[in-house]
């Protein structure tokens, strides 16, 4: 990937006030591994592209544009550990944008639905 193309995506990230942790935290991808691909260090495979695009509220053909990669047949589900991304993906999305308390009250209540 590019410089251009990691500016694009801590734009992107800034945008939606999310932090390195929290894409890490959606898309199951170490965190150092998300601060290379927004520094631009390391360039990313369509795996990790496709991981990190719910996060990001974004298809994940757009990231594979932006990153000069070939847009393949996204459209196909993912199985397995990932298959409810796009939901854990928003929810991160929504939740960076709430207060300390709120994101408190939001993983009580979670975690009363799942006991």
């Amino acid at each position: 990937m590019n410089h251009d193309a990691a500016s694009i995506l801590r734009g992107l990230v800034a945008n939606r006030r999310l932090t390195s942790r929290a894409i890490s935290r959606a898309s199951g991808r170490a965190e150092s591994t998300i601060r290379q691909l927004l520094s631009g260090a390391v360039p990313p495979g369509a795996d990790v592209l496709h991981d990190i695009a719910p996060a990001l509220q974004m298809p994940v053909a757009d990231l594979l544009v932006i990153a000069g990669l070939p847009v393949v047949d996204v459209s196909a589900a993912r199985e397995g550990a990932y298959a409810a991304s796009q939901e854990i993906g928003r929810l991160v999305a929504v939740a960076s944008r709430l207060s300390s308390e709120q994101v408190r009250e939001l993983i009580t209540r979670a975690e009363d639905q799942v006991e």
